[in-house]
């Protein structure tokens, strides 16, 4: 069985605030929402996600993690007009990179400093990647499959493309996928250490494909779609806003804390999700690049995208959302999110921050002002430190469904 797969819903709790419609307006208009951390900066989540239905104490025992997962997930649910009762069947795939992190240094801290007696069992339950996952199915009242991936920056989009899988092979017909990640201190100085984020002024910050790219700038937030397929959507009358017509995972050996340094596996993502679509890259209206200001990243993907895509490449208009909302596991989920608007609205938001584009990418930016055009198709590529490479193809659903 193969069926097609369509996204009719999307929630997001995003450093512009809460709802798909803050982070639209804000990455259409290319706002940054980086603020200094110090050391850095960084592009952090403002306000306290709001408790909404959920029981005041049932909310106050969550980390804050799920917290942000679980208020993006409700909104995703809501879009795209899923009832009470769709829960017993609704699958959850989620990606993240710190998910658990900030209870477990919380857990050991406490632990070291006071003995056992000290730390909190209510603190436990947090401190694995898949708590958010879980606390959603738990709140959300979601009894189909729940994953939970782990692929460094490519997580939130592998998170989609492994949801969209379970559509497509029938396991499930719907789906609740993307990521969840918040800003830990802690690996916000490492990457600082490491040189691989940006140390400076927020309002100096070059963003990805500059010239002077010195590096990301971490990010958080939660960021949802709704996947199923078109039979199911069809039956609740719900609108459809894109299709997932082609997907693909792959991996490369690369360092644990760097990029890959080939760009063979990332090839073979993009073409595999091409074949899958059955689009040539002549087809492609745009690409979501996964570039976050990282001198070796932006340049890896560039290569790995003008081999993939051929002299096709010099004409697609190429973004990236990440000088907006920043770097994280959830970043790439927030892209596919915002490809699905763009596929739906019909626009091509520019790259934020961008003023002197590398002219060594060789890759056709999209700088200044939101394009207002038709996107009848968008690719969306992500990469992770240690190798991990996704892409999705993104096409306007047909008018008979």
């Amino acid at each position: 069985m193969s069926a097609r797969v369509v996204v009719t819903g999307g929630g997001a709790l995003s450093p512009f605030g809460s709802g798909v419609a803050a982070l639209l307006e804000a990455v259409t208009a290319a706002r940054t929402a980086l603020a200094s951390t110090g050391p850095g900066c960084a592009a952090r989540v403002r306000e306290a996600p709001d408790a909404g239905p959920f029981h005041p104490n049932v909310w106050r025992r969550l980390d804050r993690c799920s917290r942000l997962a679980a208020a993006a997930a409700r909104e995703a649910l809501q879009s795209a007009g899923c009832p009470e009762s769709a829960g017993t069947d609704l699958g959850l795939v989620l990606g993240t990179l710190t998910a658990g992190v900030e209870p477990l240094r919380s857990l050991l801290t406490t632990r070291c400093r006071e003995g056992p007696s000290g730390v909190s069992p209510m603190l436990f339950p947090f401190t694995v990647p898949n708590a958010p996952a879980s606390q959603c199915s738990i709140l959300l009242g979601l009894r189909g499959p729940n994953l939970t991936i782990g692929a460094m920056e490519a997580s939130g989009l592998a998170a989609i493309v492994t949801a969209a899988g379970l559509v497509r092979d029938g396991v499930v017909e719907s789906v609740l996928a993307g990521g969840a990640d918040e800003w830990v201190e802690e690996l916000d100085r490492n990457w600082v250490r490491l040189r691989s984020a940006y140390r400076g002024e927020p309002d100096a910050c070059p963003g990805p494909f500059s010239r002077h790219r010195r590096g990301f700038t971490p990010g958080e937030g939660a960021y949802f779609v709704i996947l199923e397929t078109p039979e199911r959507a069809r039956s609740r009358g719900a609108t459809a806003w894109a299709e997932i017509a082609g997907e693909s995972l792959t991996h490369a050996a690369g360092p644990a804390h760097g990029w890959p340094r080939g760009t063979e596996a990332h090839e073979e993502a993009v073409g595999g999700a091409l074949s899958q679509a059955r689009l040539r890259p002549g087809d492609l209206a745009c690409v979501a690049a996964s570039a976050n200001g990282s001198r070796a990243l932006d340049a890896i993907e560039a290569r790995a995208l003008r081999r993939a895509l051929g002299p096709d490449l010099r004409r697609i208009p190429v973004t990236s959302i990440k000088g907006a909302v920043g770097e994280s596991g959830s970043a790439s989920a927030c892209t596919a999110l915002v490809a699905a608007l763009s596929v739906r609205d019909g626009f091509i938001p520019p790259v934020t921050g961008l003023a002197d584009p590398d002219p060594a990418l060789g890759l056709h930016l999209v700088l200044g002002t939101v394009r207002r055009q038709p996107v009848p198709s968008i690719l969306v590529s992500a990469l992770g430190t240690g190798g991990s490479s996704a892409a999705a193809v993104l096409t306007r659903v047909p008018p008979s469904g």
